[in-house]
């Protein structure tokens, strides 16, 4: 049997816990940020994490505790590593320095572009705000994506 002071100061504990996190909700709204693609902790999106730049046309690179995620700015441009390899697309597809990239103009969420590398696993995404520097990120990012396993091509018969 539970002795009740130790009981009242367990329950006691656990309603401070729940009030500090009811008011981290409250002054945060309950954004968490970008959330981790499935893939995020593979080694090879650790190994692209590794070589994402610290600025991207004069954007700082914020903090972020999603794994396989990073953020420039004020979230004007966000990368994700992780999420599964793209299927074949009508959408624009351009290659930059090796790697094939998939433009879907509008589809990021609230307007964004969205950037997907294709032929890759784990693939990179990249949704960037309408007038931030999307040919900056695309080109900063290719470094990072570079890493990652290329299955196929743009242009193959596999490929859009």
């Amino acid at each position: 049997m539970v002795n009740r002071s130790v009981r009242n100061r367990v329950l006691s504990a656990g309603a401070v816990t729940l009030a500090v996190l009811g008011v981290c909700l409250a002054v945060t709204g309950g954004e968490s940020g970008p959330e981790a693609a499935p893939h995020a902790r593979d080694a090879a999106c650790r190994a692209a994490a590794g070589k994402l730049p610290d600025k991207i046309a004069g954007l700082e690179r914020g903090r972020t505790d999603a794994a396989g995620v990073a953020v420039w700015g004020d979230g004007e441009i966000v990368a994700r590593c992780g999420i599964p390899m793209p299927a074949k697309t009508p959408d624009p597809c351009a290659t930059v320095n090796g790697v094939d990239w998939v433009w879907h103009y509008g589809q990021g969420g609230d307007g964004r572009d969205l950037l997907v590398t294709y032929g890759r696993s784990p693939g990179l995404e990249v949704t960037v705000q309408r007038g931030a520097p999307s040919d900056a990120a695309l080109i900063e990012l290719t470094k990072a994506a570079s890493v990652l396993p290329r299955h196929r091509k743009c242009l193959d018969s596999q490929g859009t």
